[in-house]
């Protein structure tokens, strides 16, 4: 049978920190209260019945002095257990002055049980306990002085109206231990109760904490993400009016930063993008601001500045961080950033309008080769405001019929004659007429309508093929470009299935020009897609060869049928120089040691065709023999110039 351990049914639970200044400005009230409380007592009851009974000095005078004694300590002991002792001991002893005064009438015992009642609510056994004790001590000592008749300050000492004896006081005793204790044990529930209550609000207020800093930050890298900096841009506005000042928004997108998370994995990726919050961080004055506001995009505010010149160096400093070398887990990585660059109020006093035209010289630092900075400006947004007016015009423009396909003939550079061509697009406008890629392509491929572009050039070249069969020209090669964003598509290899299939041509007539940036960035997919669509027959032409970051490795494991010589080497052919050292030169003889057809473009000029056919270089196109020419008048140059059987069946 277990036992009743007391003294763990008694122990108030220790008040945990979180909790204590609750628990501390309660003690401090309740003690304010009570002295209140104290006053009230020595004024009305003792004053009243000093009156009454002729008993000034014993209750008026003995309660004063208790008040005077509980106003010491409370300078002294306010707020902790001693004056909550104190007063436990004080409100006893105001009790026994009522019974006295009262010469022991029952209904002022009352008080007693009142005042642990009231005790209770400091949520402290102690004061209850002394209280109980002082109340015990006092009716054993006074009863006995009553038995023998013991009079103080004149007055007969009495505890009970009447004649009793020690078992009547005992008795009392018990009731006033067994209700000390169940107040006592109220009390720990209380306390244990306001513990708890303490606890939740503490959790509730963290909780509300993590969700605010949630609200406000981003998870990985705990920066201030897009709402956070919304709101500190507002104050910067603010900030930079009152002070006539300015502040620079630099939007920055980490280079190549994609490929990293694709060969090495996103925790690497991760680690990488937390690594660099803390490092721009870290770099940045007080008043400025670093933020993420998704994906390997950041964005800095650099404050109170008056010259747009004066924060170029600190930009050329945050350019050279990112230079070094990063370690990341077992990896050392190289990396570095695009920056565009806006300044308030110069460009604007928009905020939405700060951060899109900084992304906007973001964008065009890109362009211009990465890993530099470029400033905001008005000819910039002007040249963005057409390219959105371009690629919208593009999707109604393909609704409308208004792209067709260009063919620049192929020459056997021997024979003269044509053994294949180069499907280009053109854009027929209805308004402006005939627009170059050179206008809209970077655009498609920046807007992904290269996709839907793409896929069409595909099909419709392999329409081409079909007719060049039907029409007898069975042995002449079509070749298309597919663009670097076509091979981020996993379904470019069912494409061209498709429309071989569909056209039922022989796929060697087929062929599909890569430039070398496609290997750069994407060589496993690459090299994957690439088998594949070798594996159908068609043949694979590497364009613009020797401009790229071309290698022999890469033509080693790239099944590629041809190589395309790049216009600016054959612009390097003069008529009245020695050609020697040229580059040209060892591009045709990489091209023969490999077994590769070599094929020169833009050639415009009788000798450089001339130089090309010396060096064995096989095949050519360019304005010397045809521009490119609408489907119809390629036949017409068909007609009157095919080479029926001078290829070996590889496609040029």
């Amino acid at each position: 049978m277990s036992t009743i351990d007391f003294n763990q049914l008694f122990r108030l639970p220790k008040v945990p920190v979180f909790a204590e200044k609750n628990f501390n400005d309660h003690f401090l009230q309740a003690d304010k209260v009570m002295l209140v409380l104290i006053v009230i007592q020595w004024f009305i009851a003792t004053f009243i019945t000093s009156i009454t009974y002729d008993t000034y000095l014993y209750g008026f005078v003995g309660g004063g002095l208790i008040t005077l004694i509980l106003f010491w300590a409370y300078r002294t002991f306010k707020g902790t257990q001693v004056m909550r002792a104190l007063m436990g001991v004080g409100m006893m002893l105001f009790s026994l002055i009522y019974i006295q005064q009262h010469l022991g009438r029952i209904e002022m015992h009352f008080h007693v049980f009142i005042a642990l009642a009231i005790l209770s609510l400091y949520k402290d056994i102690i004061p209850i306990v002394v209280a109980a004790a002082t109340t015990i001590v006092h009716h054993f000592v006074f009863n006995f002085l009553q038995f023998y008749e013991v009079s103080l300050f004149g007055m007969p000492v009495m505890v009970f109206n009447y004649g009793c004896g020690m078992d009547i006081v005992i008795l009392h005793g018990v009731f006033v231990i067994a209700e000390a204790m169940v107040i006592a044990y109220i009390v720990k529930l209380q306390m244990e109760h306001a513990i708890e209550l303490n606890r939740t609000e503490n959790q509730v207020l963290g909780l509300n904490e993590e969700l605010t800093f949630a609200s406000l930050h981003d998870s990985l890298t705990g920066l201030p993400n897009r709402h956070s900096l919304y709101t500190q841009m507002k104050l910067m506005v603010a900030n930079a009016n009152r002070y006539d000042r300015k502040f620079a928004v630099l939007f920055l997108d980490l280079d190549h930063f994609k490929n990293i998370n694709d060969t090495l994995g996103h925790h690497v990726g991760d680690e990488l993008l937390k690594a660099v919050a803390q490092k721009l961080n870290s770099i940045v004055r007080e008043n400025d601001i670093v933020a993420r506001i998704g994906g390997d995009e950041f964005i800095m505010i650099l404050s109170d500045f008056n010259n747009a010149v004066t924060i170029e160096p600190v930009i050329s400093k945050i350019l050279d961080m990112f230079h070094q070398e990063w370690r990341i887990q077992s990896h050392f990585l190289r990396l570095s950033t695009s920056i565009g660059v806006s300044v308030y109020p110069d460009d604007s006093k928009d905020i939405n309008e700060l951060m899109k035209y900084a992304d906007i010289a973001m964008y065009k630092a890109k362009s211009e080769g990465r890993d530099q900075f470029s400033f905001f400006t008005t000819t910039l947004n002007a040249k963005v405001h057409e390219e959105v007016a371009i690629a919208n015009d593009m999707y109604r423009a393909f609704s409308d019929g208004e792209f067709e396909l260009y063919y620049q003939p192929k020459i056997h550079i021997e024979s003269g004659k044509i053994v294949g061509a180069e499907a280009l697009i053109r854009w027929n406008h209805y308004q402006k007429g005939m627009i170059s890629p050179d206008h809209f392509i970077n655009i498609a491929e920046n807007t992904g309508f290269i996709l839907k572009l793409g896929t069409w050039i595909i099909e419709e070249t392999a329409h081409t093929i079909k007719r060049l069969q039907d029409a007898g020209y069975d042995r002449v090669h079509i070749s298309c470009n597919v663009s670097t964003r076509q091979f981020q598509n996993l379904n470019l290899y069912g494409e061209i299935k498709n429309a071989i299939q569909k056209n039922k041509i022989n796929p060697k007539l087929l062929a599909i020009e890569i430039t070398e940036s496609v290997m750069l960035d994407y060589l496993e997919i690459t090299l994957e897609t690439l088998k594949k669509v070798k594996a159908l027959g068609v043949n694979i032409c590497m364009d613009d060869f020797g401009t790229g970051y071309s290698s022999l490795s890469y033509l080693r494991q790239l099944p590629i049928d041809s190589l395309k010589i790049d216009k600016s080497f054959v612009d390097d052919i003069s008529c009245c120089e020695q050609n020697e050292t040229i580059l040209l030169n060892t591009i045709i003889a990489m091209g023969q040691t490999l077994n590769l057809h070599v094929i020169a473009e833009g050639v415009e000029e009788e000798y450089q065709m001339q130089y090309l056919k010396n060096r064995g270089c096989g095949y050519y196109q360019g304005y010397y023999f045809s521009r490119p020419v609408p489907e119809k008048t390629f036949f017409e140059l068909l007609r009157t110039n095919y080479a029926s059987s001078v290829t070996d069946g590889k496609s040029i």
